[in-house]
């Protein structure tokens, strides 16, 4: 959702300042001289400092100059900024039992490319500047973990199932993971580094009164997804599998991708599913069960600008996902599709705001797509009422494509 209060990009303004205080002790120089290596005997050694200059020991420079980075992190921008660049000139030496204000003051912001300029300084008590200097910021964009796009009320749906879903741990994955186990589906989260998120989603399911189970697999690793496959089975076959892990999508022009770009997303996208499918064969011929290929609007029609790797492996996965259903369909087995287009996920947390504005503006029904859109849609084809429907591919772009 591009204007919603808690992307913390909206909230900044120029001239916005914070800043925090610290009393500098024997105890940090040490610490930080322990951290950093940096033994120099004007930063530890009495007997040495006292001969020098200064009549005694300096505070290592980066030691006061590292509160800049608990300023940043903690106070400015705050939650999910990531350091870019910083500027620093040290003006005065800082001394044991200093107390020093870090400071820092938004001179730019650029929305687009979420990059704040900060005017950051740090003073002594005395009002005197002992270092100065410009940093950059990005501000990260997280997706919101709870968007319920409905009101959603629990069914037997699905219950009796059996239902797998890859890469359940977060977004559309996670959303349908969620909405299976509220319809009665025995659900397993499969993860491949996320094991508290998927953690978290399974103990939702099972505390609203489902069935979840995880699986850890690296779905680009044949010997990971066969141990997954057996997992599963072994505690009561599969009826439904949802091929939704997907890879973060590079951005870039042709003239800067190499081949090794569009063979890493072709076998992240497509070999993944195809692996997964393929060792759940045996499993979904004998329940005549049902497979859900998560696509992307962004491979149809023009395709999205400068996502080369990305719509060609989902357009290769459209393709697959075709043949598969005319191969299959004789064993019982429906294999469909689901095209949605943006969706605010951390997949796409990269996407600047413009497009997402762009997107608003030629969806008819005037917002982005959740996960929980998706998963809807997962739902319906997973259910019995889809029985008939084979080979399809779902739209779900709020009528930005149109058959």
């Amino acid at each position: 959702m591009t204007s919603s209060g808690s992307d913390r990009i909206l909230e900044l303004r120029i001239g916005q300042a914070e800043s925090l205080f610290r009393t500098i002790t024997a105890e940090d120089v040490a610490a930080f001289a322990r951290l950093s290596g940096d033994h120099n005997a004007l930063h530890v050694d009495d007997e040495f400092a006292a001969r020098t200059e200064f009549g005694q020991r300096v505070v290592h420079g980066f030691l006061h100059a590292s509160l800049l980075s608990t300023l940043v992190g903690m106070k400015l921008p705050g939650r999910g900024a990531l350091y870019v660049s910083q500027g620093i000139e040290f003006t005065k030496p800082v001394f044991i039992g200093d107390t020093v204000e870090a400071r820092a003051t938004v001179e730019k912001i650029d929305r687009d490319t979420r990059l704040v300029t900060l005017r950051t300084e740090i003073l002594r008590s005395d009002g005197s500047c002992v270092m100065r200097g410009v940093a950059t910021v990005k501000v990260l964009r997280f997706a919101e973990q709870e968007r319920p796009a409905i009101p959603v009320v629990s069914s037997r749906l699905l219950e009796g199932r059996v239902a797998l879903v890859s890469g359940a741990s977060r977004g559309i994955g996670r959303a349908v993971a969620r909405l299976f186990g509220q319809h009665g589906a025995k659900v397993w989260v499969n993860y491949h580094k996320s094991q508290t998120a998927a953690d978290a989603i399974a103990r939702e399911i099972v505390e609203a009164g489902g069935h979840c189970r995880t699986v850890q697999a690296d779905v680009t690793r044949e010997v990971d997804v066969r141990q997954m496959i057996e997992q599963v089975t072994a505690d009561g076959g599969l009826d439904i599998l949802v091929n939704s892990a997907g890879p973060k999508i590079l951005s870039a022009p042709f003239t800067r991708l190499s081949w090794s770009d569009l063979a890493t997303a072709y076998d992240h996208i497509v070999g993944s599913a195809f692996r997964v499918t393929q060792a759940a064969l045996p499993a979904l011929k004998a329940n005549r069960g049902k497979v859900i290929m998560v696509l992307s609007s962004a491979a149809l029609g023009r395709t999205a600008h400068n996502w080369l790797p990305y719509v060609a492996a989902k357009s290769a996965l459209l393709a697959m996902s075709k043949n598969l259903a005319q191969e299959l369909g004789p064993d019982g087995i429906t294999v469909n599709m689901i095209s949605p287009s943006l969706v605010e996920t951390d997949l796409v947390a990269n996407v600047p705001d413009r497009m997402r504005e762009m997107t608003i503006s030629r969806t008819p029904l005037r917002r982005l797509a959740t996960p929980e859109d998706v998963a809807g849609a997962a739902l319906m084809l997973a259910s019995p009422y889809a029985g008939f429907i084979t080979g399809e591919n779902l739209l779900v772009t709020g009528g930005e494509h149109m058959h």
